[in-house]
């Protein structure tokens, strides 16, 4: 992306080139709904949105990890388990 300054419209094709999947699909759906106001840093921002950082201190996504369905060393059944969660 070198020689393409990000906040052109350039910048928002040449990304659209290296994206696949259900991003490709976030990036279309940009465009249709902002149009002529679409930007790299809005797009960026939708990304933003459906994006966990790895670094996240999140407490729910800790206590998934650590989830068991063992308690006091007993099994205590799935049910009991998934409403634990």
């Amino acid at each position: 992306m070198k020689g393409i300054r990000l906040n052109s419209k350039e910048a928002l094709d040449f990304i659209g080139f290296k994206l696949h999947g259900s991003t490709l699909t976030t990036y279309i759906d940009h465009l249709i709904k902002e149009k002529d106001k679409a930007s790299f840093f809005s797009f960026m921002r939708v990304l933003r949105e459906f994006l966990i950082p790895s670094t996240s201190k999140d407490l729910l996504c800790k206590e998934w990890e650590g989830a068991s369905p063992h308690k006091d060393g007993r099994y205590m059944g799935i049910k009991t388990f998934a409403n634990c969660l």
